[in-house]
């Protein structure tokens, strides 16, 4: 069996990454509804255009057009329904290019220490 890579260097690569910032919101359900929080947070990863095979990852009805694929160190949230607890975390907005980019799907591969997501751009979001 062979032994699993970090690939991290490649997502940490000066030539290939770039920064970007992460607006995360947490909120919790109290009188009233959801009360959010957003926080912008620095993020730095290797950005590039979602192709049709990365497309096919997500739910037939969240298949965008003109997506972008994130690659980060840091861990980065879609949005979590557990119903478990009073907290919850929507998507992450990533801001990248001068534009605003929701989140639609992540996959962690922490045998390989990146993340993975999937976003789309916010139109009228800047």
């Amino acid at each position: 069996m062979s032994e699993v890579s970090d690939l991290a260097f490649v997502v940490d690569d000066g030539v290939l990454s770039e920064p970007y910032t992460v607006l995360r919101t947490v909120g919790v359900f109290e009188a009233g509804g959801f009360a959010p929080v957003s926080t912008p947070i620095p993020g730095y990863g290797v950005v590039s255009v979602a192709t049709p095979k990365d497309l096919d990852m997500l739910p037939e009805g969240d298949r965008p057009t003109g997506a972008m694929v994130f690659h980060s160190q840091q861990e980065i949230y879609e949005t979590n329904e557990t119903k478990k607890t009073t907290s919850q975390t929507v998507s992450d907005i990533m801001v990248w290019g001068n534009q605003k980019w929701r989140v639609l799907g992540v996959w962690p591969y922490g045998n390989r220490n990146f993340w993975k997501a999937i976003a789309v751009r916010l139109y009228g979001a800047n």
